[in-house]
């Protein structure tokens, strides 16, 4: 039973959500051609202040761009 843990960044839409799940679920079905039914996705969401890139919170950087 494949399982499927992506962390992603608050604010993502319903819908956006289960796109990808989907293309998750497709994904490894054609990869390792595992049963549909046996593939379990979770989404973990992350706060903006919680996910960092280049030493940045992804709020800081949100918040310079703004500024700019």
């Amino acid at each position: 039973m494949p399982n499927i843990e992506m962390f992603v960044v608050e604010g993502l839409s319903d819908q956006q959500k289960e796109k990808l799940i989907d293309a998750l679920t497709a994904a490894t079905v054609e990869a390792i051609d595992a049963p549909i039914d046996s593939i379990r996705v979770w989404l973990s969401e992350i706060p903006a202040t919680d996910f960092g890139v280049a030493g940045k919170s992804l709020a800081a950087i949100d918040a310079e761009k703004q500024r700019a």
